[in-house]
């Protein structure tokens, strides 16, 4: 097998390993079985995962290397193509209702370590990526667009609640005299502003294109500033483009937290299911079980944890005489269950 493609062990005689040689695959899943005393802790633990550890824990300073725990060589002539390791060792956990196998292991741990740090947000709504967009990605993103495009760079700005000489004296004080709105551009000297919750306002109108570049993020850099972390590159009469800095979906104006740990986490109030709370389970009344034949009457017993003697079925009973509501009662129990059917 290829060195680069295998873990090449030569003379592990490490604990009760008699001078072993083997190939093992890389990026592959191996489980190493026998019996008792043969080998498998040995080779798995104080061979492999010392010698890539003790490898890996090399390659920092030596004075990163006083605050980490460093294992002993093992015993082995040469190991070949051995990756940096992580090992994940039995023991005695203590165990809960909400115990499972991520968490007595500690997989979980990681795991959620990994989704915060390389895990891609997708909008509830319509599905599609949510990232934090910088200026330089934004750029990426519009890679495809033809060069000496018309663009318009241009920031949403809330407007509720302030007064037009509000509106106006702001945006005279920022430099910006000019609005975009349905497709067109409106220029504050000489029209008034449009009704709504939000104006769009025009940062600069140039062309796209590899010689506009340093102009362009500079653009975008300021509509970001001015916008909250919200701009709007158009591609006029309508090819319109949101982005945000913040994990933010400008399409379905939701906005999401930033990942951490915790997000994935059912032990977590951040991470936690809303219906069942990380249990996995929800207390709820099972109809079928209350009500097993919906043919029968109050009085045949048609719910099943009352019996004849119990006071709630006499006031269910008188409730239903006084009101005449004893065939609507039977209707709803027919369609409750129909419901629970649904359900299932």
């Amino acid at each position: 097998m290829r060195s680069d493609k295998c873990i090449k062990i030569v003379g592990a005689r490490q604990n009760n390993l008699k001078d072993l040689a083997l190939d093992l695959p890389r990026e592959q899943l191996i489980a190493i079985t026998g019996v008792s005393g043969s080998g498998k802790s040995s080779l798995a633990l104080d061979t492999l995962y010392a010698e890539g550890q003790r490898r890996y824990v090399e390659t920092f300073s030596p004075y990163a290397r006083q605050f980490l725990d460093r294992l002993d060589r093992p015993q082995v002539e040469s190991i070949i193509g051995i990756p940096p390791a992580i090992a994940i060792e039995q023991g005695n956990r203590i165990k809960s209702s909400r115990s499972t196998v991520g968490t007595i292991t500690e997989v979980a741990d990681h795991l959620k370590l990994l989704f915060a740090r390389t895990g891609l947000l997708h909008c509830q709504q319509c599905d599609r990526p949510v990232s934090e967009d910088t200026p330089e990605t934004i750029w990426s993103s519009l890679s495809e667009v033809p060069e000496e495009s018309s663009v318009l760079i241009v920031f949403p700005l809330g407007i509720k609640g302030r007064t037009t000489e509000e509106i106006h004296g702001y945006l005279w004080r920022q430099g910006f005299r000019r609005l975009w709105h349905q497709e067109k551009i409106l220029h504050l000297d000489n029209e008034s502003i449009p009704d709504g919750e939000h104006l769009d306002v025009l940062v600069d109108r140039t062309v796209w294109g590899q010689e506009n570049k340093k102009r362009l993020l500079d653009s975008i850099e300021q509509a970001y500033h001015f916008g909250e972390g919200k701009v709007k590159v158009i591609f006029p009469p309508a090819e319109i483009h949101s982005f945000s800095a913040t994990n933010h979906c400008a399409s379905c104006d939701i906005s999401y937290p930033s990942a951490s740990p915790h997000l994935f986490s059912f032990n977590s109030p951040l991470g936690a299911c809303e219906i069942c709370r990380g249990f996995g389970r929800v207390i709820d009344v099972d109809l079928d079980l209350v009500i097993p034949d919906q043919r029968l009457t109050l009085e045949e017993g048609a719910i099943k944890p009352w019996s004849a003697e119990r006071m709630e079925y006499y006031d269910l009973k008188d409730f239903c005489d006084a009101y005449s509501y004893g065939c609507i009662f039977q209707q709803t129990i027919a369609s409750s269950a129909g419901s629970s059917d649904r359900r299932k």
